[in-house]
């Protein structure tokens, strides 16, 4: 039932922000949502299920697209969004019913992908992070980060590759490479 709630509550978004558009945010701001944990969020140990930390993931990163004014370029391009790798760790759970934030916001770009972090707090304490790299598509393949960026923030630039994603980046190359390390 969830993955349905994802299904319904992403396009909504993109509708509403059609409608009556979010407040905006830079391309490099941190975008904050609150939400709770329902009863279809979570396992047997009543706590929020790590698959449903990747839904709420998702939903997060189109709102950031939204308040980045970044999504309506990329509806009306009909580019596909498209995750390529996540890397998750967790530090503490999210029991049922419990208020929690997360926290988007875009790190860096290369001329394929963009590498979005996402914090998951309870009572301003660190619950979970995760990295996506994620790129857009169209009919010819990749669209390079800076085409949609520039939409909107022209002449901007990526901020520095932090040096553990790049880390995280070789291995993943390294990985789909067939590689053993």
């Amino acid at each position: 039932m969830s993955h349905f709630i994802s299904f319904v509550r992403i396009p909504a978004l993109a509708i509403r922000q059609h409608i009556r558009p979010l407040a905006p945010l830079g391309v490099l701001e941190e975008d904050r949502i609150q939400m709770h944990v329902w009863p279809q969020d979570i396992d047997f140990n009543l706590h929020m299920n790590n698959a449903r930390y990747l839904s709420v993931m998702d939903y997060a990163r189109i709102h950031l697209l939204a308040r980045g004014r970044l999504l309506e370029h990329i509806v009306r391009s009909r580019w596909q969004p498209l995750v390529g790798a996540v890397w998750m760790t967790y530090r503490r759970s999210l029991p049922l019913f419990s208020a929690f934030t997360i926290a988007s916001r875009l790190m860096c770009w290369d001329d394929r992908w963009f590498y979005i972090e996402q914090k998951f707090t309870i009572r301003d304490s660190l619950a979970a992070v995760g990295w996506v790299k994620g790129m857009l598509r169209d009919a010819r393949g990749s669209v390079n980060p800076q085409e949609p960026l520039e939409r909107v923030t022209p002449g901007v630039i990526s901020p520095p590759m932090p040096d553990a994603i790049a880390q995280w980046n070789e291995l993943t190359r390294e990985k789909l490479q067939g590689g053993d390390s």
